[in-house]
Formats: structure tokens, C-alpha cells, sequence
């Protein structure tokens, strides 16, 4: 696979544009080349529109990113947050998850053997302690996890980057969990990235829909940037031609043979909202007899 390849990247189908601004992008690649990774296309423009600044101070206070499941996202927030912990020495990253117990496995599993296996292995250390799991580097800087329980965030001070993963899964307690710890620091940013959620998901749904209103009117100064790639309702998804158009990361780490086998095997609003992106309500389960438009017509 050549490397022209592997940068390529379908369009997101909503995202906040890209202005004249410089950007932080390019230094996350470099980051994340240091860990033995060719960002893909897709991370590679998440990154150079989330990380937009102005004098080196971010033009985004939020940033909200939605793709399909098992694309690389991780890959990308761990390279952002290594990026600042390098770059600003003494910052303070806080991560969290689905739960505490998801961000541990994902610290010490997934981000640390990476980390081990690279050059930056001798500028960093974990902490293993059960409710104390850190990253730690030699210029001061940390990564911490945080619980989603909002007490648990009143007693950090000077957050300069809050990572909320798994957003379906979250509610506002978490966002509210990090937001007074980033007071402070004007340079501060917030990234809260996750695949479609379910009908619970109400603080990831809202911030769906804003980030689609915003990008269609085309807002790069509403101090969030928003990018996301997802099946519309009027895309045939069994239809293997347009997986290219909503799955950045196909044929990349996530093989056209997997997604065919599990569209065979999985329950199909599932497999539509983990490989397509794509919300209950979108995937028009249980409408086969008439359809939700003509419902929803004969209502009025």
C-alpha cells in the first residue's frame, strides 16, 4: 500500500472549515511518527482543523469528533496529547473514558506498549497504582485519568487538555468535570470524540446536532470545531461502493472483509451505528412496511 494511499481521505461529511490559520497539525504527525505511526489522511485533517491557532493560542476551545468505530481515534488523541505534554513542558492532560476501568486498559495496554516501543520510551513512565494511573514525562508534564464523576475533577487545577472518549457513553457530568479544571489556562482545549450513540446518548446527541448546524453555516469562530464522518439517511450503506464515502479508515485498519462479514452477521442497526456512524434513528429500523417520511407526513 504506498504511502499516497494511505493519506488519501474521503471528505468528512460535516466539519468546521479550514481557514488561512496556521496550525498544530503538522507537529502531531511528527509526534506521532516518533511512535512508529503514519497518521492516516483522515487524522492527519482532524488534526490540522482541530488545532488551528492563532499565535499559538488554539482557535478552538472544544473540538467534538465523530467517526466510525476502531478508525484510529485513538491513535490520533494520544498523539495530540503527547504532542502538548512535549511541547508545553509541566502540562497537565486529563483522559476519560467509558469508565475508569476502559481508560486504565487503554493507558496501560494500548497507549503505553506503544510508547515502550519507541524513542520517546526513555522521556516517559507510567504509574500502575489502582486510582492513580498516570503518564508522567521528564519535563514535568502529565496524563492523568479521570472519573466521570464530577466531584472527581474539582480538585485539578490547570487542565491544559481534557480528553473525553466514548461520549455516547458519557453525560454532562463529565463534560462538567472538566471544564472548571481549564479555567485557568486560556490555552486550554477539550476534545470529546465518540461513535454514534444510542437513544440515552442525549449530551452526545446535542453535540451532533450543533456541530452539523454549525458546519453547515460554515462557523469557524464559534470557538468549536466539529468534524465527522457518517452515513446520511439516504445512503444505501449495504451498497459496498459507498463505504469509501463514510468509513475514513477502510481498507486501512479496518478490512473490507470485516465490515462484508459482520454486515452478515451483526444485528443491522448495530453494525450500521459502529461502521456507519449512524444514530437509531437514522438507520430507519423497523420501518420496512412504511416508511418513517410517510409516517411522519401522515401525522401532520
Amino acid at each position: 500500500m504506498s504511502r499516497t494511499f494511505w493519506r488519501q481521505s474521503p471528505n468528512p461529511t460535516a466539519a468546521t472549515p479550514r481557514t488561512s490559520r496556521d496550525s498544530y497539525g503538522p507537529a502531531v504527525a511528527r509526534t506521532a511518527a516518533m511512535l512508529g505511526v503514519d497518521l492516516m489522511g483522515w487524522q492527519r485533517l482532524a488534526a490540522d482543523r482541530a488545532l488551528e491557532h492563532t499565535g499559538g493560542r488554539p482557535a478552538y476551545r472544544e473540538v467534538d469528533l465523530s467517526t466510525d468505530r476502531q478508525c484510529g481515534k485513538s491513535t490520533l488523541v494520544l498523539s495530540v496529547a503527547l504532542r502538548k505534554m512535549l511541547a508545553s513542558p509541566g502540562s497537565w492532560v486529563t483522559y476519560t473514558s467509558a469508565s475508569r476501568l476502559a481508560a486504565r486498559r487503554k493507558l496501560l495496554r494500548v497507549w503505553w506498549p506503544l510508547i515502550q516501543r519507541s524513542p520517546l520510551r526513555d522521556k516517559f513512565w507510567v504509574t500502575k497504582g489502582t486510582g492513580s494511573e498516570s503518564l508522567e514525562c521528564s519535563n514535568g508534564s502529565a496524563l492523568l485519568l479521570l472519573s466521570v464523576a464530577e466531584e472527581s475533577g474539582h480538585g485539578e487545577e490547570g487542565v491544559d487538555l481534557a480528553i473525553l472518549d466514548e461520549a455516547w457513553s458519557l453525560d454532562e457530568a463529565a463534560e462538567a468535570a472538566a471544564r472548571p479544571t481549564m479555567a485557568t489556562k486560556p490555552d486550554a482545549q477539550i476534545w470529546v470524540t465518540s461513535t454514534a450513540g444510542v437513544p440515552k446518548s442525549v449530551y452526545w446527541r446535542q453535540k451532533v446536532e450543533a456541530g452539523r448546524a454549525a458546519a453547515e453555516l460554515g462557523l469557524t469562530d464559534g470557538g468549536v470545531c466539529f468534524i465527522e464522518w457518517a452515513a446520511s439517511r439516504d445512503v444505501d450503506v449495504t451498497d459496498e461502493a459507498t463505504w469509501p464515502s463514510f468509513m475514513p479508515a477502510l481498507d486501512r485498519t479496518i478490512s473490507r472483509e470485516t465490515v462484508r462479514a459482520d454486515l452478515a452477521s451483526m444485528p443491522s442497526a448495530e453494525w450500521q451505528r459502529a461502521y456507519c456512524n449512524r444514530w437509531p434513528h437514522e438507520s430507519d429500523e423497523g420501518w420496512a412496511v412504511i416508511s418513517r417520511d410517510a409516517w411522519m407526513a401522515s401525522q401532520l
